[in-house]
């Protein structure tokens, strides 16, 4: 898994710079061969490592940024606010999970879903997902027992259930 991630995060992130042809084809060979190593679950993990990573490194560019440049921002600088009230830091993510917990929202349904948290890891989880603000859902997850936050680009796989579940009063 590690070689593909590696190769992968090699494309993505410098895949910016200019490369003659017969380096771009290399690389493509190395990714193609390193990806055939692994099962469609593991292709799975890695690409949303991979997306997630690059997000991560895209919002510290522009935490970086901001503090540098704070005083030139002036009144739009905020100190409580985390994105400053100036620059927002966009998410990527995959489309088709975003649709499927929306679905999820709109018929009270509960999701099953590959979750890949910063603090546990890797898990299955059982959620009711009561609403949705891309790039995060909130929903009950029944393997922590309470109302949570999912940030979409952590989610690896999602499917709807035939579990329906009403949304408690506040």
């Amino acid at each position: 898994m590690y070689e593909y991630l590696a190769w992968r995060l090699f494309r993505d992130m410098y895949g910016a710079v200019e490369w003659a042809e017969d380096e771009c084809c290399m690389l493509d060979r190395l990714l193609k061969e390193a990806r055939k190593k692994l099962d469609k679950e593991q292709v799975q993990i890695v690409d949303n490592r991979a997306l997630r990573m690059k997000n991560e490194y895209e919002e510290s560019m522009l935490h970086s940024l901001q503090k540098r440049y704070w005083h030139e921002l002036e009144d739009d600088y905020d100190d409580d606010d985390d994105f400053g009230g100036y620059a927002r830091f966009d998410v990527d993510y995959d489309e088709k999970h975003y649709d499927v917990w929306t679905q999820a929202v709109r018929k009270r349904l509960t999701v099953k879903m590959k979750y890949d948290s910063t603090t546990s890891g890797i898990s299955e989880r059982l959620v009711d997902p009561y609403k949705t603000s891309a790039p995060y859902g909130e929903g009950y997850c029944h393997n922590r027992k309470e109302a949570r936050k999912f940030r979409f680009d952590r989610i690896i796989n999602i499917e709807l259930t035939d579990k329906k579940f009403e949304k408690p009063e506040k």
